[in-house]
């Protein structure tokens, strides 16, 4: 499950590659920057879409959590996640995918109302209330 939850947002981590973000406006203020309307950011071969993103920065101008609400998906290649809402926290590294959250490669995917990610213990939770989490795996061939 790790390899599907990896993909999410990471466009939002690297700091090393130019970020290219779109919207139908964008507010600066001191401590964020808010894309709203038709978002899409992209990074090398990633790409975030979006109602709305938010970057909170902190007292060094570099972000600190990232928020995308409203038909938020991301893709890389074959792998695909989407959710209603998603948040990437920079110091804890923390994925969340919030709300009809999947998470897929290929013919492989999880499904679950939320997945999270922790990047640093390298740990998956997929939680649902009210109805399962589904998962589909094809072990690919040696």
């Amino acid at each position: 499950m790790k390899v599907f939850i990896i993909l999410t947002l990471t466009l939002v981590l690297a700091h090393s590659q130019p970020l290219l973000g779109e919207a139908d406006s964008i507010i600066y203020e001191k401590n964020m920057i808010i894309y709203s309307g038709n978002v899409k950011i992209t990074r090398g071969k990633e790409t975030l879409t979006a109602d709305k993103v938010i970057i909170h920065l902190d007292e060094n101008r570099r972000a600190s959590l990232a928020e995308a609400e409203g038909k938020v998906f991301y893709q890389e290649g074959k792998r695909t996640a989407k959710a209603d809402r998603a948040s990437y926290d920079f110091k804890k590294e923390v994925i969340r995918l919030i709300g009809n959250a999947r998470v897929e490669e290929g013919p492989n995917f999880v499904e679950a109302d939320e997945i999270i990610y922790y990047r640093a213990e390298d740990k998956a939770i997929a939680i649902s209330k009210g109805k399962r989490v589904r998962t589909f795996y094809v072990e690919e061939k040696k």
